[in-house]
Order: C-alpha cells, then sequence, then structure tokens
C-alpha cells in the first residue's frame, strides 16, 4: 500500500465511490435511452444499486436528510431499469435453455416468448416515461452535483484507514447471521434475502478495499462469486415460477413445452444449491483472513 493511500482521507473514498457510480450510470444512460440494448440497461441498473449501497455504507458520514432522499429516488429508478432488465434477463435465460428441448416442442414455447415480449414493451414504456420527468431530472442534477461534493460530514476528513473498514462489518455480520439462520434445506426466498445481504456486503467491501488492500479485494472476489451462486439460483427460481404460470393458461402442447422448460429451470435450482455451501466457505475463509 502506498503512502497517498494511508494518508487518505475518508471524504476522498466517499466522493470516489459516488463519482463512479454516477459516471457509470451516465455513460450508459444513452443507450437505455435509445432502445434494445440490455447491457446498457444493466449497467445502469447496477450503478443505482450501487449508489443505494453506497450511500447505506456511508451514512455516518453524509447528511441524513438529503441521503434518505436521494435513495428513495434510487429506488424509484432502479424499479423502474429493474423492470426492463428482468424481462430481458428471463427471456435471454429461456431462449438460452430452449436448446435442451427437443425441436418439435419449441414452436409450443412461443406464446411464452410473445408475452414476455409484451412484459418488457410495456415496461420499458414505463422507464421511458420515467426518464423523461422532472422527477428523474431532479434525481439526475442531484447526482450530477455529488459527483464532485456529496454532502459530507466533518467526520469524512478523518484518514480511511481508520474510520472506514470498519464499514465492512456490519453488513458482514447482517450476512452471517442470515446465513446461520438457514436450515438444511431452506426455502427459496431465504437464500434470496441471503443473496441482497450477499450483494450488500460485497458492495461495501469493494467500496473500502480501494485503501485497504489485497485481503479486502480478495474478500470482495469471493463475496461476488458468492453472489454469482445465488443469482443463478434466484434466477432459475424466477424463470421456473413464470413457466408455471404459463403452462396454466396454455394449451396441453404448450404447457408440456413449458413443464420441460421448467425442468431444465429445477435443475439448475438444484446446482446453486449445491454449490451455495462451499462458496460461503471461501467467503468466510477469505473474512478471517482480514483479522
Amino acid at each position: 500500500m502506498g503512502e497517498r493511500a494511508r494518508r487518505e482521507r475518508a471524504g476522498a473514498v466517499i466522493q470516489a465511490a459516488i463519482a463512479t457510480s454516477v459516471e457509470r450510470f451516465r455513460v450508459h444512460e444513452p443507450g437505455v435511452l435509445v432502445g434494445r440494448e440490455p447491457e446498457a440497461v444493466h449497467q445502469a441498473r447496477v450503478a443505482t444499486r450501487r449508489l443505494r449501497s453506497d450511500l447505506r455504507t456511508f451514512r455516518r458520514f453524509l447528511d441524513a436528510e438529503q441521503v434518505a432522499e436521494c435513495r428513495t429516488e434510487l429506488r424509484w429508478l432502479g424499479a423502474e431499469l429493474g423492470a426492463v432488465r428482468d424481462a430481458e434477463v428471463l427471456t435471454e435465460r429461456l431462449r438460452r435453455h430452449a436448446a435442451e428441448v427437443p425441436d418439435d416442442q419449441l414452436l409450443s414455447l412461443e406464446i411464452g416468448f410473445a408475452r414476455l415480449e409484451r412484459r418488457w414493451i410495456d415496461a420499458r414504456a414505463d422507464l421511458l416515461e420515467a426518464m423523461h420527468s422532472a422527477r428523474y431530472d431532479a434525481l439526475l442534477a442531484r447526482l450530477t452535483s455529488w459527483h464532485d461534493a456529496p454532502p459530507l460530514h466533518d467526520r469524512a476528513d478523518r484518514r480511511a484507514l481508520d474510520v472506514l473498514p470498519a464499514l465492512v462489518e456490519r453488513p458482514w455480520k447482517e450476512l452471517a447471521g442470515a446465513v446461520r439462520a438457514l436450515d438444511t434445506e431452506p426455502a427459496d426466498h431465504e437464500l434470496h434475502a441471503v443473496r441482497i445481504l450477499a450483494k450488500r456486503a460485497r458492495y461495501a467491501t469493494e467500496a473500502v478495499a480501494a485503501v485497504t488492500g489485497r485481503p479486502m479485494a480478495r474478500l470482495a472476489k469471493k463475496m461476488t462469486e458468492l453472489q454469482d451462486v445465488l443469482g443463478e439460483h434466484q434466477d432459475a427460481v424466477v424463470a421456473q415460477a413464470w413457466l408455471v404460470k404459463v403452462a396454466a393458461d396454455a394449451s396441453p402442447a404448450q404447457a408440456y413445452a413449458a413443464g420441460m422448460l421448467a425442468a431444465v429451470e429445477h435443475a439448475s435450482a438444484r446446482r446453486a444449491r449445491h454449490a451455495f455451501p462451499a462458496a460461503w466457505k471461501r467467503a468466510r475463509r477469505a473474512h478471517r483472513a482480514l483479522r
């Protein structure tokens, strides 16, 4: 670790974290507005999520009222982006897994894909309406001003190495507590809740790793792997539930094809469940290395 990193103020680290996410959003904003650019929607959504997480992580160093207002607005925008992104992810996933369904059953799946297309169109219309609103303009103006000057407290002038590493422990303890509370065969919604906590802990770890060096960076990497495992599980669960819903309103042939695809998703969810304990063990080992 260089001497500059040792002297870094907490406020500089917080400002850099916020600026990174604001820049990420602004870079991908045109792609979101133009049309079918799934990666642009994905990156814009990630930017809003990371901003919300960083504002939560660093809240004791920021003006509480302004942070609460901004997080509320980011939640609103993230939900609009999420509706579009969720439809894109589900479509891409089911199209990919449809390759495992016999060719003579593929045509029967098209009614489901047509429904997903309508869902995407409706969600995109709502997103564009939101992004052309005064509410969106106000949020963007706030984020632009925070890019260089977030509403920092005086305590943010303390040395980053003295005050920021402790910020990782709270989200880590929440995550560890949730994992300990899981049954041997946890419910899908419980694993999803763990995934949310894992993402929160990962974002906090990545923000602090900028000034703490390799051990924290290794923990962030293991947290990413854990989140990926749980993300695969959740995507499979969502896809399976959607297929069951489609099958309920479909013809016998369409229901049969949907059932075959649901079986593929069920297998994916089971593989992710089996991978979870090992991923968690690796994350715990990386966390212990911090000490």
